[in-house]
C-alpha cells in the first residue's frame, strides 16, 4: 500500500510491438506509505470524512510448528494406549482436513494395517467420483476397508441405551477409535475438530437435527464453547460413546492446505489445546461494537448466499444494533438450499419464522433462516445488510430481507455511515474463516 506518485508509457520510440500492449511503470513516492485506513477506503473508492475510520481485519498467518503432527500422533497413541485402533474416522470432502499428511507421518505411531474406515459424513452425500478423490489421498486401506456414513440409514446402531443416540454400526462396534479432524471457528458449535467427527459426523439425521436445533439460541456463537446447547450437547454424545470405548484424537490448524499446529489426545483435550492458537490466528477483538462491517468471502464458501452467509455470522455481534454489514461474494448459484428460501419466504420476520419452526418442528438449516431474520428484523436487532453479488439479484435480496447494492461504496453510502461521527467501519478478509467479536 504505497501511494502512487505518478505512471508514464515505456514503449520505446521507433520500435514496432505488434499486437503487445504498452508497458506502463507505476512509480511509486517510497517516502509516503498510506494509512492503513486510507488505503482500504482508496480501495473501495470511497469519498468519507475523516470522521470515519476503516480499518482491515485479515486472518495471521503463523508460521508452521516443526513436528506439531508427530508431537500430536505421540499424545494420541497416549491417550489410546495402543498403537493398533480398530477404527479410523476422517472428515468428508466438504472440509479440507490434511488427513494424508498425518496418515504419511501415523507409521512410526500407529498400525492401522487392520484398522477399518468410515467416512464422517454428518448429513452430506456424495457421489462415486468424490469418494474415490478422496480414497486415493488415502492409500493403503483395501476397499471393503471403507465405509461412508449415511446418516439416514436404517442400520445405525443405538449408543448409550435408549436415551441415547445412534451412530455408523462400526462406530459403535469398535474399542479403540482414532479420530482425524480440523479446528477452525464454526459460528454455532464453537469451533469444528475431532469431536465433532466422533459424534455428528456419524450420528442418525434425526440426532444431527436434534443438535442443530440448538444452534437458534443466540448464545452459540464462534470460538465460543462452555455454556452452548450445541457444543454441550456433542459433549454428552461423546461421553456416552466413550463409555468402554478408548478415544482419541488428532486435530489439526490449517492455513489452506498447510498444517500450522496439531494436537493429539482425548477428543475435548486435543481441541482445547488448539483452540487458543486457532483464535489467534482467526478471531478479532474490537472495543465496541462498529457501525459497519464488509465481510469479504471468496473461494467455495462464496458458490451460494447460503454457504457465504457464514461471512456474516462469523462477526455479527461485532457491529452494533441498527448498524449495517455488507457482504461481498460472488453466488453463482444464487441463494442456495430451498428449505431455507422457504422458510423465508414464509417468515417476514422473526416472530414469525419462530413460530413456523415451533408449529412444525425443526428442520436441518431452519437455524439460518432464524438467525437471519433475528439479525435484520426491526424488532429484534434491525441490521441492515446489503449483498454485493452478481449471482444476487435486487428480487433475491427482497426476499432474504437484506438490499442489493452495486459496490461496497454505494452500500455504505445507503447506509448512512459517512453521516455519523467518529463511525468505525471493519473489512473483513476471508470472513467465511475469521471471525471478529465485540470485547
Amino acid at each position: 500500500p504505497w501511494r502512487l506518485g505518478g505512471w508514464t508509457n515505456c514503449e520505446a520510440s521507433g520500435k514496432d510491438h505488434g499486437a503487445q500492449p504498452p508497458l506502463y511503470l507505476f512509480i511509486f513516492d517510497s517516502c509516503s506509505r498510506i494509512p492503513q485506513d486510507d488505503w482500504t477506503k482508496e480501495q473501495f473508492g470511497l469519498l468519507l470524512p475523516d470522521n470515519v475510520r476503516m480499518t482491515l481485519l485479515e486472518p495471521a498467518h503463523l508460521p508452521p510448528r516443526a513436528d506439531a503432527i508427530r508431537t500430536a500422533l505421540t499424545r494420541a497413541r497416549e491417550a489410546l494406549g495402543s498403537d493398533r485402533p480398530d477404527l479410523l474416522l476422517i472428515n468428508d470432502p466438504q472440509r479440507a482436513t490434511a488427513t494424508a499428511a498425518v496418515l504419511d507421518a501415523a507409521r512410526p505411531f500407529f498400525d492401522l494395517s487392520g484398522a477399518r474406515v468410515v467416512v464422517a459424513t454428518g448429513s452430506h452425500s456424495f457421489g462415486p467420483a468424490e469418494r474415490e478423490a478422496l480414497q486415493r489421498t488415502c492409500p493403503g486401506f483395501p476397499v471393503e476397508a471403507w465405509s461412508w456414513h449415511e446418516a439416514r440409514s436404517p442400520n445405525l446402531v443405538a449408543v448409550g441405551g435408549s436415551s441415547g443416540w445412534r451412530a455408523h454400526p462400526w462406530v459403535v462396534s469398535a474399542q479403540s477409535l482414532l479420530a482425524i479432524g480440523s479446528v477452525e471457528p464454526h459460528y454455532f458449535a464453537g469451533f469444528s475438530g475431532a469431536h465433532k467427527t466422533l459424534t455428528i459426523g456419524c450420528a442418525s439425521h434425526a440426532d444431527i437435527t436434534r443438535n442443530h436445533a440448538g444452534a437458534m439460541d443466540p448464545a452459540c456463537r464462534p470460538c465460543r464453547l462452555a455454556g452452548t446447547p450445541v457444543h454441550d450437547g456433542i459433549a454428552d454424545m461423546l461421553r456416552m460413546l466413550a463409555s468402554g470405548r478408548r478415544l482419541a484424537a488428532v486435530n489439526l490448524f490449517q492455513n489452506g492446505l498447510e498444517v500450522v499446529d496439531a494436537a493429539g489426545g482425548a477428543p475435548l483435550e486435543a481441541l482445547q489445546a488448539l483452540a487458543p492458537i486457532v483464535e489467534a490466528a482467526s478471531l478479532r477483538r474490537i472495543p465496541q461494537a462498529a457501525e459497519a462491517l464488509v465481510a469479504e468471502v471468496t473461494g467455495a464458501l462464496a458458490c451460494s448466499f447460503y454457504q457465504a452467509e457464514k461471512g456474516i455470522k462469523n462477526s455479527e455481534w461485532a457491529v452494533r444494533d441498527g448498524g449495517a454489514i455488507v457482504l461481498q461474494a460472488a453466488c453463482p448459484q444464487g441463494i442456495g438450499q430451498a428449505a431455507f428460501v422457504d422458510l423465508l419466504r414464509e417468515a417476514p420476520t422473526h416472530a414469525a419464522a419462530v413460530e413456523i419452526v415451533r408449529k412444525r418442528g425443526y428442520r436441518l438449516g431452519d437455524h439460518k433462516a432464524v438467525r437471519l431474520r433475528y439479525l435484520t428484523d426491526p424488532a429484534t436487532r434491525g441490521v441492515r445488510v446489503y449483498i454485493v453479488s452478481p449471482g444476487i439479484s435486487a428480487d433475491d435480496a427482497a426476499l432474504l430481507g437484506i438490499r442489493k447494492a452495486g459496490s461496497v461504496a454505494e452500500a455504505l453510502r445507503e447506509a448512512g455511515v459517512a453521516e455519523q461521527q467518529d463511525a468505525q467501519v471493519y473489512r473483513i478478509v476471508d470472513a467465511g474463516n475469521m471471525c471478529c467479536v465485540c470485547c
